[in-house]
């Protein structure tokens, strides 16, 4: 008998029973597409937040003092670059300010460092509009691309070659005029650059007044030397400052993410079981049902390995279609989890995990600000697909076997006497 034979007259079952046929493979799709969903999004979850900490450098190191009286100047910066398998050190001033422009007033933080070492902080950032200061340009300044393009239409942007004031609560209060404007660049970790006004590293002394530095990156020669160079700054330090780096961070997201991966998949899996009773609940009422039919096949001259091959396809017909069905309803739902809550996942302070630095010149270390909203694309792949329907299939099979040797067990008159 060829196998077209038997799944053609498991389809032609199938048909026959609509409603419950129907109601079944519904069933069976529910495990596929929560397995497909949940596994799609949080991977989508995972990748997007690698490829966003990727563009904010993997071998950068925050180093931050801690603690009062102490303080990181210049000679501490000549010490950090001494360190073996450091590669650069851009010490930085980060303040909360209120920048005043065309009789607009808002709150934004000011960054001081290096300007020509915003590539090395920022992958792939770059000057859109305007033309980037130099060092000896201590009037000039550089803005995030949220300041020049704000996501409220209401809030007026910054221009080029706008004079901007930036003023302490302290009281000091410095002009800048706006010579470039910088791309779009998304969330950032210690610094938010996209709703940040960039000065030279020489403007935020002089708007501090004082030579020491909110804190300092150290930019290691490759991944592999940041644990060596982090063990390194410890020591020297000790509990003296606050160390983060990129990839410590980097990795602990990506184990949370997928311990928790494995978790989704673990409890969409209780579905499967739900879908291998009601497979089984079916194939056992629909051998019950075709008992007389079971008979006269028999009698016909049908064996029991052909009768156990109809009951048995019927029940794998059952998980494809589940299986299938499901995950296209998966993909779908993926999406529409993300599109809902997408919007929530925000990163408060400059930079989003690292929250405020310590204060300079009298700001709060618990001041925050929004940060751009991270994009998350559900990872959805044919691997994925594959296993979400042969698991179908597979549950399918094994829930329709015990009634389809049920079914072949039967004698033909016990069968063909059944009423």
């Amino acid at each position: 008998m060829l196998i077209r034979d038997i799944f053609t007259f498991a389809f032609d079952a199938l048909k026959e029973r609509k409603l419950r046929a129907a109601l079944t493979i519904i069933g069976v799709a529910i495990g596929p597409a929560a397995i497909v969903a949940l596994i799609g999004a949080t991977e989508g979850f995972s990748q997007s937040i690698s490829a966003q900490f990727d563009k904010m450098g993997v071998t950068t190191i925050s180093v931050m003092p801690v603690g009062r009286g102490v303080t990181l100047t210049a000679t501490d910066v000549e010490t950090l670059q001494k360190i073996e398998g450091v590669k650069y050190v851009i010490p930085y001033y980060l303040i909360r300010a209120t920048l005043r422009y065309g009789g607009t007033t808002t709150s934004a933080y000011v960054a001081a460092l290096d300007l020509t070492k915003l590539d090395l902080l920022f992958s792939d950032i770059k000057v859109v509009s305007g033309s980037m200061p130099t060092s000896s340009e201590i009037t000039s300044a550089l803005i995030g691309f949220r300041l020049a393009n704000p996501a409220n239409p209401e809030t007026p942007p910054i221009q080029l070659y706008q004079v901007v004031a930036a003023s302490l609560q302290s009281g000091t209060a410095r002009s800048f005029l706006v010579k470039g404007v910088l791309s779009e660049f998304g969330v950032g970790l210690f610094i938010s650059p996209d709703d940040t006004l960039f000065i030279p590293l020489e403007s935020g002394r002089l708007l501090t007044g004082t030579t020491h530095y909110t804190g300092v990156f150290v930019i290691a020669s490759s991944r592999e030397v940041v644990n060596e160079v982090t063990n390194s700054i410890s020591n020297i330090y000790g509990n003296k400052v606050r160390i983060q780096a990129v990839s410590f961070i980097l990795s602990t997201i990506q184990s949370i993410t997928s311990s928790v991966s494995t978790i989704l998949a673990s409890i969409a899996s209780i579905s499967v079981i739900v879908a291998f009773m009601g497979i089984m609940t079916s194939m056992f009422t629909s051998v019950y049902e075709r008992t007389r039919e079971i008979g006269v096949a028999k009698a016909m001259g049908y064996t029991n390995t052909a009768i156990l091959l109809f009951f048995l396809a019927e029940a794998i017909l059952t998980g494809f279609v589940g299986g299938t069905i499901g995950s296209a309803a998966g993909v779908v739902l993926s999406h529409f989890l993300l599109s809902l809550f997408s919007g929530g996942i925000r990163f408060g302070g400059p930079g989003g995990f690292g929250g405020a630095p310590p204060g300079v010149a009298g700001q709060a270390a618990s001041t925050t600000v929004s940060a751009s909203t991270l994009q998350i694309t559900p990872v959805i792949t044919p691997q994925l697909i594959l296993l979400a329907i042969l698991l179908a299939t597979a549950v399918g099979a094994l829930a329709g076997l015990v009634p389809a040797w049920r079914a072949s067990r039967l004698t033909p008159v016990e069968a063909l006497r059944h009423e």
